[in-house]
């Protein structure tokens, strides 16, 4: 079923347009224009409106005036609203909302939210209307202005009804509204919300509830056609066709001049006589609409038309005088302006100059940022490069000439078990071969430790500390793994390390620290030796330093004369396997 739902109109209660501006009534010129402006407003003058807006603000540029010339520009920003001049209306009520906020007027700044929030509904901008709604209703409500607050959730629950047709977000703003106006015999506050109340609970099939809310507007003296409107709602969702008809009917022989409710009742009737099966009277119904909805349409065209006349003579008469009084400015002007000129074309050449350099030196930094970007892309690949060779190394070691050791030793062994004279010379071979292919061993894993992609780099590391007495390992933290290519690059700079301070800085005692977290990962190499003097060791260093740039990590190097080493290289936010 479609519903043609009529929300009532708020100009009365929300627009706020017939409140006093504050104007000095002293001055009778500004007590003239005020009627005036107030009396075009009851009479929907909205051109003449603008005019005494135009003829009033002018008087009241004064900062002592300030107030006064906001709520004018309110009511200017209210005809430019109702005419559908909505750029205009917004600059005029926006004004008005800066004056209110310098002033800290809550009259004025309760103006200007209420009618910008109107501004958006008209527009349909839900989101825009409610940011202005609420922000009023925080304002009424720290000044407990309960008339204000219940104007303002009317408006809210209005928003949500018409805009979003989110009738259950309504729903609450309805029903507080209700109860505060109900407690402070706001009648014409209560009247609306619960109309809009119980045709938001028809919408969500509370069939009774909106029966019962009708009951008290109808038992407090509240019926009209629009709470006639409703109850025809209530029954045509209830299936009863015929006393909803009835009412439609009813409420058309009253000659309403609310042409949005006419056309509604004329929509409504039309699809009630379809449910019910009577076709010909559906169809009457419905060209009925259709010739209304375009005679509607065709007059106000027409008042649009004459609307624009009336402006357009109005803007010519208001240009006259403004072209004469621009004549008797025009040299002054057109000084000025030449001034002005002369004085941007300078600034302007000194901006390009200005700009020109600030280009130069950020070129001058791509470059430079370019040159660094391929350094480390040549180190990234010669490292690379670096560790598939010792990767590749170390398995031919491993697997080609460890096995062929291997092979030799144990048919050395067999020879020894046949021969007896020969057997010391035998034995000294053996023992030989046995360190052979121990030494292979430990040059095929420093080359590349198989371990290291099994385990992990604290159980490789620490293995690799233990074969010198003089290296002490120290772990804290987690055993987390890391990524293959951060791990290989911890462990070559450790063994870096160390060897720099065993054969350049002659230390008897080297401590290796390793810290594993989920947000950092930290190596700290420190020895007791002569410092970092030799060239030899800058140079192993600079190797260091190219794998921790490649990494994108830190490095810091504290070193003393006769006093020691230490280095500290930290990878924070490592993306683990």
């Amino acid at each position: 079923m479609n519903y043609s739902f009529f929300f009532i109109p708020t100009i009365l209660l929300f627009s706020l347009a017939g409140c006093k501006t504050g104007i000095n009534t002293e001055n009778p010129r500004l007590s003239a224009l005020e009627k005036k402006i107030q009396h075009y407003y009851q009479e929907k003058h909205r051109d003449s409106m603008i005019m005494v807006a135009n003829e009033l603000l002018p008087l009241l540029k004064a900062d002592s005036f300030a107030v006064r010339r906001g709520h004018v520009l309110v009511q200017k920003g209210i005809a430019f609203d109702i005419l559908g001049q909505y750029d205009s209306a917004s600059y005029c009520l926006y004004e008005a909302l800066h004056l209110g906020e310098t002033e800290k007027n809550p009259e004025l700044l309760a103006r200007a939210l209420n009618n910008i929030g109107i501004l958006y509904f008209n527009l349909g901008k839900s989101s825009e209307a409610i940011t202005a709604y609420e922000r009023w209703l925080g304002m009424t409500k720290q000044q407990n202005d309960s008339v204000g607050i219940a104007r303002a959730l009317n408006n809210i629950g209005n928003a949500y009804m018409t805009i979003d047709k989110n009738t259950k977000k309504a729903i609450p703003y309805f029903q507080e509204c209700i109860t505060i106006s109900n407690a402070i015999n706001f009648n014409q506050a209560w009247f609306t919300a619960s109309i809009n109340l119980a045709q938001c609970l028809i919408l969500n099939d509370r069939l009774e509830e909106a029966q019962a809310t009708i009951y008290k507007v109808n038992k407090t003296g509240g019926n009209d056609y629009y709470a006639d409107y409703t109850q025809a709602l209530i029954h045509r969702k209830a299936k009863k066709y015929d006393k909803a008809i009835a009412i439609m009917e009813k409420i058309m022989g009253l000659k309403v001049n609310t042409r949005e409710l006419y056309l509604a009742l004329m929509n409504e009737l039309a699809q009630l006589y379809e449910e019910k099966g009577d076709l010909d009277r559906a169809l009457d119904y419905r060209k009925q609409y259709q010739t209304k909805r375009d005679s509607l349409h065709t007059l106000e065209r027409e008042n649009i038309i004459q609307e624009l006349k009336i402006s357009y003579e109005t803007e010519k008469k208001e240009l006259h005088i403004v072209t004469l009084n621009e004549e008797r400015k025009l040299y002054l002007i057109l000084t000025v302006v030449g001034g002005i000129g002369i004085f941007l074309l300078f600034i302007i050449l000194i901006l390009i100059n200005r700009y020109q350099k600030l280009k130069r030196i950020r070129i001058e930094e791509q470059v430079k940022k370019l040159e660094q970007e391929k350094q480390l892309v040549a180190a990234s690949s010669l490292l690379d490069g670096e560790n598939h060779e010792r990767g590749r190394l170390s398995r031919e070691l491993h697997d080609g000439l460890g096995g062929l050791l291997t092979m030799v030793r144990l048919d050395l062994a067999q020879i020894k078990t046949n021969m007896s004279q020969e057997s010391q010379k035998l034995d000294k071979a053996i023992l030989l071969m046995d360190k052979s292919i121990t030494e292979m061993r430990r040059l095929a894993h420093n080359l590349m430790p198989e371990s290291l992609a099994r385990f992990g780099l604290k159980p490789v590391l620490e293995e690799y500390c233990k074969g010198s007495d003089m290296v002490n390992f120290h772990f804290y933290g987690e055993e987390l793994r890391y990524n293959e290519k951060t791990e290989i690059n911890f462990y070559r700079i450790a063994g870096e390390l160390i060897n720099n301070a065993l054969k350049h800085a002659n230390a008897t005692e080297i401590n290796v620290q390793l810290i594993l977290s989920e947000s950092k990962l930290s190596l700290t190499v420190s020895d007791n030796g002569v410092g970092i003097a030799s060239p030899k060791s800058k140079e192993e260093l600079m190797t260091v330093r190219s794998r921790v740039e490649l990494l994108g990590a830190t490095m810091n190097i504290y070193t003393l004369p006769q006093k020691g080493t230490e280095i500290t290289i930290e990878l924070c936010k490592e993306s683990k396997n």
